[in-house]
């Protein structure tokens, strides 16, 4: 019914043709693939007997392509809401797995209560702001936090994300009408790029940062499948498309890029 009615320029050449729909093809093909690697690393710290990451990861993939969805049809503002969202969604994972990494009782206990509880959903993640301060404070993390501009241009994109979360603007009500003509539409267009691969640096950084073992190369894992001695050194190999992702996301920044080289025992080239 709406279709009928969509503005020609939501359908221009310049609209469908956006890098921003590329972009989100292959993260969401990211994720389905460290969805898969990570599948088989058990996470200590819970009663899970799969990693729950795997299901995050595909959850995460989801998220991207209902954002794909209504980019199709031009609901913009949806769009950005799902796409705070899927920020809110990394830093919680990454909160979930510090807490996790972080368990002060392991003599008494092989089992984090917090996010056993939250896997079972008796248990609710604190705010953003204490996320994110935890993520600052944390000995696990503390190192990595300072990379992203928290307080500077990621507030600003936060703050504006959550203008459309909120309706704080009228102007964000007409991204949603599919069937006015906006000249502005492009822009927001490029707003949701710059918004993802913000969200994708940052969280493959802490990925590569945190948990490695997710992005090695299968050669070492399938050597010992099959009962052989495999090669050596392939145990620090790094899978092809994490080094694909690697050029893609981390190495524009080259303080970041160095840092992650020298912390991740992966042979990052």
């Amino acid at each position: 019914m709406f279709q009928s009615h969509i503005d020609n320029s939501i359908l221009s050449k310049e609209y469908i043709n956006h890098p921003v729909f590329e972009e989100i093809k292959y993260m969401m093909d990211f994720y389905e693939s460290v969805s898969y690697t990570c599948y088989f690393f058990f996470p200590s710290g819970t009663s899970c007997i799969m990693n729950y990451v795997s299901d995050i990861y595909i959850a995460l993939e989801g998220t991207l392509d209902s954002i794909q969805t209504l980019l199709k049809i031009g609901r913009i503002n949806d769009v950005l809401v799902l796409v705070r969202k899927l920020f809110d969604d990394v830093l919680t994972e990454i909160y979930i797995d510090v807490i996790r990494k972080e368990n002060p009782n392991w003599e008494k206990s092989l089992i984090v209560k917090d996010v056993d509880t939250w896997l079972k959903g008796k248990y609710r993640v604190p705010s953003i702001k204490k996320i994110l301060a935890k993520l600052k404070n944390s000995e696990t993390t503390q190192k990595l936090y300072p990379f992203f501009g928290w307080e500077t241009y990621l507030k600003a994109n936060r703050e504006l994300l959550d203008d459309s979360v909120h309706s704080n603007r009228y102007q964000l009500f007409l991204l949603n009408c599919n069937s006015l003509h906006l000249e502005n539409r492009i822009r927001f267009l490029q707003n949701v790029l710059i918004f993802l691969k913000q969200i994708m640096m940052i969280h493959l950084a802490f990925i590569f940062y945190l948990n490695p073992h997710y992005l090695m190369a299968s050669d070492y894992v399938d050597y010992m499948d099959i009962g052989l001695t495999p090669p050596k050194g392939s145990e620090s190999w790094i899978a092809p498309y994490a080094q694909k992702a690697f050029d893609k996301y981390i190495k524009p920044y080259p303080n970041l890029a160095t840092f992650i080289k020298q912390e991740c025992y992966l042979q990052i080239v």
